[in-house]
């Protein structure tokens, strides 16, 4: 795994919407926006019970990760003021999980959810969790914030 600054991890931390790039079996990439939570080492993507077209093992991000698990996660920060734009896009491998598979990270990251998110109160978080493991992250942050003692791009 890549190592990632602690100025980068709490802004992954801190973001609550990011979009997640998978590609199909014909390369033709497919982007959907997502709620996540980030352990340090892993983001952990539910796959919740808000209504949608299919099930969750048929929706077209599992299947494309089950065809080929790279992907890609932008977490940005928008503002009419140009000086606090900002991104991280962090590039990986990712896996399925269920919940009920007693995967400990996987529990972890449901409760970090439900910390994160108190729309799950109400909304079924669903058993199945998209986990990635990081293995590229590139960063930009204007030269007026600072990410790890400055701006960078890498």
């Amino acid at each position: 795994m890549t190592s990632i600054s602690s100025a980068v991890k709490n802004f992954i931390e801190k973001a609550r919407v990011a979009r997640l790039a998978t590609v199909d079996s014909e390369s033709i990439p497919h982007l959907v926006p997502v709620v996540f939570v980030f352990d340090g080492f892993h983001l952990f993507i539910p796959l919740d019970e808000k209504r949608k077209t299919a099930t969750p093992a048929k929706l077209k991000r599992v299947r494309n990760i089950q065809q080929n698990p790279n992907v890609a996660v932008l977490i940005d920060k928008y503002s009419e003021e140009w000086p606090e734009l900002a991104f991280v896009m962090i590039q990986g491998r990712a896996s399925i999980a269920n919940k009920t598979d007693g995967n400990n990270e996987v529990m972890k990251a449901y409760n970090m959810l439900m910390a994160k998110y108190t729309q799950y109160e109400r909304v079924g978080m669903g058993q199945m969790c998209i986990i990635i493991r990081p293995e590229n992250v590139i960063y930009w942050m204007s030269s007026k914030q600072e990410m790890n003692g400055g701006s960078s791009f890498q």
